[in-house]
């Protein structure tokens, strides 16, 4: 039984051992994963590089792996693993505290705005460009309709009044007269109500057309302005 765990030890660990081989120094020496004792001293060192810690990471991770190998074979041949148990609670709070170094030093470099203007944001300004002039446009053709409307009702207003006025100045068949004026103070009413219906659209076309260029530029603005983060 001893035998059997030796060889399964024996096995495990040349597998770790060839899963890091390309973890090695320079001069093809193989640097181990530091202990948990020296783990939070080491990263006190403020000249360590992160490509450093990464590496560290990964072996410690590697290491943790094979430890679970490891007690999951002894558990299986039903022997006892509380030491190696312990090795792995130590490897992973290595684990926690590099990645805890990695997360600070990530956090303390300063954002990177990309000062190039992509393909992309390009297009979506020369769209909402094109946009908000055809939106111009058309708004525009429906203000110079409504005004040419406007301008008419109020030359056959006119002419109206006139005619009431001429009519109220007449002393020929004053009873048909009377029930003339009646009829044309009725007309004049229904066309002021609608010059008065039509200038609140020319209003409100005014109001739309105001407010959707604000929102066009204000979404340029932002496509402008947004902030780009490389990828770390």
């Amino acid at each position: 039984m001893v035998r059997s765990d030796s060889r399964t030890d024996l096995f495990l660990s040349a597998s770790f051992i060839s899963s890091l081989e390309i973890r090695k120094t320079s001069d093809g020496r193989y640097i181990p994963p530091l202990e948990g004792c020296h783990v939070e001293a080491w990263l006190e060192d403020e000249t360590i590089s992160q490509e450093k810690i990464r590496g560290e990471l990964t072996k410690q991770q590697f290491l943790l792996d094979l430890l679970h190998s490891k007690i999951s074979a002894r558990h299986e041949r039903g022997r006892t693993t509380a030491e190696l148990d312990e090795h792995a609670w130590q490897v992973q709070n290595s684990i926690t505290a590099i990645k805890r170094k990695l997360k600070q030093l990530v956090d303390a470099l300063p954002p990177v705005v990309s000062l190039d203007t992509t393909a992309d944001s390009r297009c979506i300004e020369m769209y909402e460009e094109k946009q908000l002039m055809a939106t111009q446009g058309m708004l525009r053709e429906d203000i110079s309709e409504e005004r040419q409307k406007v301008a008419k009702l109020c030359w056959q207003l006119e002419n109206m009044k006139q005619l009431a006025k001429e009519e109220e100045d007449s002393e020929d068949n004053k009873d048909s007269d009377d029930t003339d004026e009646q009829e044309w103070i009725e007309r004049c009413k229904l066309e002021e109500a609608a010059r008065s219906a039509l200038l609140e659209e020319i209003t409100r076309l005014r109001s739309a057309c105001a407010d959707l260029r604000a929102r066009l530029e204000m979404e340029s603005l932002t496509q402008r302005e947004l902030p780009n983060y490389d990828s770390l």
